[in-house]
């Protein structure tokens, strides 16, 4: 009776016929996204703010050379002023670039570079005015250094929530791994945060939401 029926229906033993492929259960869980990502999706806003404030620095001292040139010329003198604003606008525009660089591929450290540099230039105008007694250029730059300072303890904030969120993401995924301790060092579980972190992730949790 079976040779019979395996005669009736030879596809039934065709050794070049290939097994149907089993479908996922329904309602599975997707792949777990990798561990100890640090890119947050608040990290757009905080890259396309330090390119428009590049852009527009750019922009301003091209239409505005002379002028610019003119600030400078009060600090360090007419013989340095021009070639300091070329220095000053080329490493500008390449903290630019590196930032545009950072949202296209979704590292946020290399928003570091752009903030570190701008944070250090005020940084230079305020001791210079504080040399030359300018009281009014003293607010101005200490003013943008206090808000450059706040963006980067916001982004450093943004990306210890990355990786806390990005950690227990994987182990809701992924389950209790064999094996595993409970100091963090087992596969699924998120890298230790340093205590700025764990700083700047309280503050950047009590910020009003709306």
């Amino acid at each position: 009776m079976a040779m019979a029926s395996a005669g009736a229906n030879p596809e039934w033993t065709r050794p070049d016929q290939r097994l149907p492929e089993r479908r996922p259960a329904e309602g599975g869980a997707p792949p777990p996204p990798p561990a100890g990502g640090t890119w947050h999706r608040m990290h757009y806003a905080v890259g396309v703010f330090l390119v428009a404030y590049g852009v527009t620095g750019l922009v301003s001292a091209a239409l505005l050379w002379g002028d610019r040139r003119r600030e400078l010329d009060g600090y360090f003198g007419s013989g340095n002023a021009g070639t300091l604003l070329v220095l000053a606008k080329a490493v500008e525009a390449v903290l630019v670039a590196v930032t545009v660089a950072g949202i296209v591929r979704r590292r946020d450290m290399w928003f570091v570079p752009a903030l570190a540099g701008w944070m250090a230039g005020f940084a230079v105008f305020a001791v210079l005015d504080v040399l030359d007694g300018r009281a009014g250029g003293l607010l101005e730059h200490l003013a943008y250094l206090a808000g450059f300072v706040v963006l980067l303890f916001v982004s450093y904030g943004l990306s210890a929530k990355a990786q806390v969120g990005s950690g227990a993401a994987v182990r809701a995924s992924a389950g209790p791994v064999p094996g595993g301790g409970g100091d963090g060092t087992g596969e699924g579980e998120p890298r230790r945060l340093t205590r700025t972190q764990e700083f700047a992730l309280s503050a950047l949790n009590r910020l009003p939401r709306r």
